[in-house]
């Protein structure tokens, strides 16, 4: 996982009205309570957090308001269903959202697919605003040749498109590197944050925690090969 701030489910809880209760939804949806990512404060002062699931692109978010209300929400690319707690901490339905998902996006179910090969690789996220992801594109494609390891690269959701075909064009980019991340497994392991970023994948599993920023050759050489335990 990321390396965020550390946040455990205790402490997410402390003061929850239904505690058992809401423990007892966390487990059947398979929250992964050893995985706590704290999302960021909230100006009315509740505690909010996101846990994965053993389901790649399934994750579920848990928020805590002033009062000790809790909501529970599943929450994948597509839907977002909700549980609250009643006054004898039955479960509620707190409703449904339904959201798009782009047909060109790399979602995922891509994202999956792409793990199932169960070769090693490096996941790149670029955005045409931003030029130091634009040459990491070229340093990692020769480095990863290099290496014997796989690249995918993926559009920063919120880059313009015609831009990035323009940029792309220009710097020779193919066409699957214009795919924008429509997932939300990567985003939540906070690869949006920052261009470039980069998550490295190795036997079906991701490798190592997420790499933001800009390297030369030899850094982005290092950081691969120290998430993925060595030298290729």
């Amino acid at each position: 996982m990321t390396p965020m701030h550390v946040l455990t489910l205790a402490a997410l809880l402390a003061g929850a009205r239904c505690e058992s209760e809401v423990r007892r939804e966390l487990d059947v949806w398979g929250a992964r309570g050893d995985a706590v990512i704290p999302s960021a404060g909230d100006p009315t002062g509740a505690r909010a957090a996101l846990l994965p699931t053993q389901t790649l692109g399934v994750w579920v978010r848990l928020t805590v308001d002033p009062r000790g209300e809790a909501l529970v929400e599943r929450v994948t690319a597509a839907l977002i269903e909700g549980l609250r707690f009643g006054p004898n901490c039955e479960a509620v339905d707190a409703g449904r959202n339904e959201r798009p998902v782009a047909q060109d996006a790399w979602t995922d179910a891509a994202l999956a697919e792409r793990l199932r090969q169960g070769d090693t690789g490096v996941i790149l996220l670029w955005s045409p605003h931003m030029p130091l992801s634009v040459d990491a594109y070229g340093v990692l494609q020769a480095l990863t040749q290099d290496m014997g390891i796989g690249l995918v690269a993926i559009l920063d959701p919120a880059a313009d498109t015609a831009y990035a075909r323009s940029v792309a064009l220009e710097r020779g980019m193919p066409s699957a590197t214009l795919r924008p991340l429509g997932g939300i497994e990567l985003a939540f392991r906070g690869m949006t944050t920052h261009a470039p970023s980069l998550q490295m994948f190795a036997g079906g599993r991701f490798a190592g925690p997420m790499l933001p920023g800009y390297r030369d050759g030899a850094g982005f050489r290092l950081s691969i090969e120290r998430a993925l335990g060595g030298p290729r």
